[in-house]
């Protein structure tokens, strides 16, 4: 008789981003520390807190696309067409080859996830098919972010886009909020690779086939690439993450099409 075995399921890496530096802070200092390091390919991580008083310059870097999260504290974000105040859940995106200039007062401690992608020659080509998308900065706070509605999602629950496809090549982000009991169904995606960001008090279960990982705030996580996965949120907790999809080619984008938007928003 012969016998069969079950592979197991890939494991769900995770890391905790840690919010203070290593040591105490000393001012105008930057700490820069490398995020799930290289757990998607051509994806690049790094946990940035600067503590003020400080002047911190990000240069231009025609190479790579760079898209920041900010988590915590407050400062201004300045580049050639902006200059704005910004603090925890905000979301900025310059186009490519613009530097940045991020000034945090004194007592202040602003961190931020800093994403990094690296551009093929396609995706050149495809930034030049949408120049409206690349001629200003996006500076924006997660909750004036344009809402949607996916079927996988109840409907207490509500989604955001962050960053729409098409401003960074192969790249979407947004944003899921909810309270418990509820959850967010299983599905599979294997055209992309995608990370969940818990925010401020999330706590949930992220289910990947037979595997199983906490998210609380500000764990980041990475999701089996094509695994069923799916995420639940118990009585009394709260769900508010945000995804990140890394799309393998720009026909996989057609999976956004199952966002729907809410009419006139909230």
């Amino acid at each position: 008789m012969q016998s069969t075995s079950t592979a197991a399921a890939p494991p769900i890496i995770s890391q905790k981003l840690e919010l203070a530096p290593p040591k105490p802070a000393a001012e105008g200092h930057v700490e820069t520390r490398e995020v799930l390091p290289g757990e998607i390919n051509d994806v690049i991580l790094h946990l940035v807190s600067i503590s003020g008083p400080c002047c911190h310059l990000e240069p231009a870097d025609t190479d790579h696309e760079s898209i920041w999260l900010f988590l915590k504290g407050r400062g201004t974000i300045s580049t050639q067409d902006a200059n704005r105040d910004i603090e925890g859940e905000t979301i900025a995106r310059a186009p490519l080859g613009w530097a940045w200039q991020m000034e945090v007062p004194a007592g202040e401690i602003l961190h931020g996830l800093r994403i990094r992608t690296k551009l093929s020659a396609a995706d050149r080509l495809e930034l030049k098919k949408y120049p409206q998308n690349n001629a200003a900065s996006l500076v924006k706070k997660f909750s004036d972010c344009p809402a949607y509605r996916e079927a996988i999602k109840s409907p207490k629950t509500t989604s955001r886009t962050l960053l729409a496809e098409n401003f960074v090549p192969r790249v979407a982000l947004g944003t899921v909020e909810t309270t418990g009991p509820d959850a967010v169904a299983a599905h599979r995606h294997p055209m992309l690779e995608q990370l969940f960001l818990g925010l401020q008090d999330n706590d949930i279960t992220v289910t990947a086939d037979t595997a199983s990982a906490r998210l609380g705030a500000f764990d980041i996580l990475h999701i089996p690439l094509g695994s069923n996965h799916g995420a639940q949120v118990a009585e009394g907790k709260k769900l508010h993450y945000v995804w990140m999809d890394f799309f393998m080619t720009k026909e996989g984008q057609e999976w956004l099409q199952m966002h729907q938007p809410v009419s006139g928003n909230k």
